[in-house]
């Protein structure tokens, strides 16, 4: 009976003194909610927390009808509200940069010529599909163009030349990042910014990432050498940036620019490897970089995150660099629309990002509870993968 009686308390003082399971953490700074998530998912109750993805398709680059038709690779894509897929690639023996695939993966039609011409494109750099599903494409860090989804142009809109990256809102306002260059510090500032119609801006986001100018710096971060273009999601009229300044940190914003709420999180640190120190500091072994090669350092950690984005729910899903089962793939946290850390699932879009020429992310679409994203097969090839989402 004193057995009992002590397994009893021993009970009682772990469901008193153990994790929270269902009380979310909220504080307030400057008038503004912060959710604070910890390790452990939230157990909210009526919360559907687990993930489940079954393959339904894929649109493989390795494929003879693939080749058919001109398209060697995806260097990002969209999807509309039936399900149909926009793939930005190299151009096909018409010139076109663009090709579109039904929502079971057949091929429609190229279109978003090459060229200098109305509605020609010559370097497209980051597309986007708006709840019209109109097709925004910046193109050349010079215009955002916009095609119906037949691929006929509807307008052009000119953005500043100082927007590294830049994309049409549902209200008008254009989101971009933009490059400050302090010589006198070293650096160069990239700002998340909102501008109006007339490029006038609103307001600064966050202060954005800020990257080292190679030519003046005294010292170069080795994991933060090159411009990240994955930094924002946008979905049901809110934006979400992520602030690797403040840590695991995301700020939510709605389409003028007003802070919402900020949804902060820990996280287990990983360290930085000794092999992969080695392997970009090899790049650098050329004379001609020797002066760069000595600038450069790593960090212990990497930072808290590498990638997010949003599905069509408003839900967030945060890649983190702890490591899956399988060579490519890395967990995810996932937060609902509130910004509870609710759960994990794993994917693998990680490989050869051609831009930059180094392993990083693929791009991620979560629309019409389908997932869509980029992976990179055995054999280099990529492959668009697509899953049903379900969740209980």
């Amino acid at each position: 009976m004193k057995k009992f009686g002590i397994f009893l308390y021993i009970v009682l003082f772990l469901l008193l003194c153990g994790p929270k399971q269902g009380k979310v953490e909220r504080i307030i700074e400057d008038g503004i909610e912060v959710v604070v998530n910890h390790l452990e998912p939230y157990q909210i109750k009526g919360e559907p927390t687990t993930l489940t993805l079954e393959e339904e398709f894929v649109i493989n680059m390795e494929s003879e009808k693939i080749a058919e038709i001109g398209m060697s690779h995806i260097s990002m894509f969209g999807v509309d509200s039936l399900g149909d897929i926009y793939c930005m690639s190299s151009k096909d023996e018409k010139g076109n940069l663009f090709y579109k695939f039904d929502n079971h993966g057949n091929f429609i039609h190229s279109f978003g010529r090459e060229g200098q011409g109305p509605g020609e494109l010559q370097i497209p750099m980051f597309i986007r599909l708006n709840k019209q599903d109109e097709i925004v494409i910046l193109d050349n860090r010079k215009k955002l163009t916009i095609f119906n989804a037949k691929g006929n142009l509807i307008r052009k809109i000119s953005i500043d030349s100082n927007h590294q990256i830049a994309t049409l809102l549902e209200n008008g306002n254009i989101l971009a990042m933009r490059s400050l260059i302090k010589p006198d510090d070293g650096i160069i500032e990239l700002p998340i910014v909102l501008c109006n119609s007339d490029l006038e801006e609103i307001k600064v986001l966050v202060p954005g990432q800020k990257i080292a100018n190679f030519s003046r710096a005294n010292k170069i971060n080795g994991l933060n050498m090159s411009p990240d273009f994955f930094v924002w999601s946008i979905s049901n009229g809110h934006i979400c940036v992520g602030n690797l300044e403040k840590g695991y940190e995301f700020s939510m914003y709605d389409l003028v620019g007003k802070l919402l709420r900020k949804i902060r999180k820990e996280y287990n640190p990983v360290k930085v490897p000794q092999e992969l120190k080695e392997q970009m500091l090899k790049r650098y072994e050329r004379p001609a970089l020797e002066s760069i090669r000595k600038k450069i350092y790593f960090p212990d950690f990497f930072p808290p995150f590498q990638y997010y984005f949003m599905d069509d729910k408003g839900r967030l899903f945060v890649m983190t660099y702890e490591k899956g089962n399988n060579p490519r793939e890395f967990l995810y946290d996932i937060f609902n629309p509130e910004g509870i850390f609710i759960g994990r699932t794993k994917l693998s879009n990680y490989g050869n990002f051609l831009l930059t020429q180094r392993k990083s992310p693929f791009y991620v679409v979560a629309k019409n509870n389908r997932l869509y994203y980029v992976r990179e097969k055995e054999s280099g090839y990529m492959e668009l993968v697509v899953y049903k989402m379900q969740w209980e």
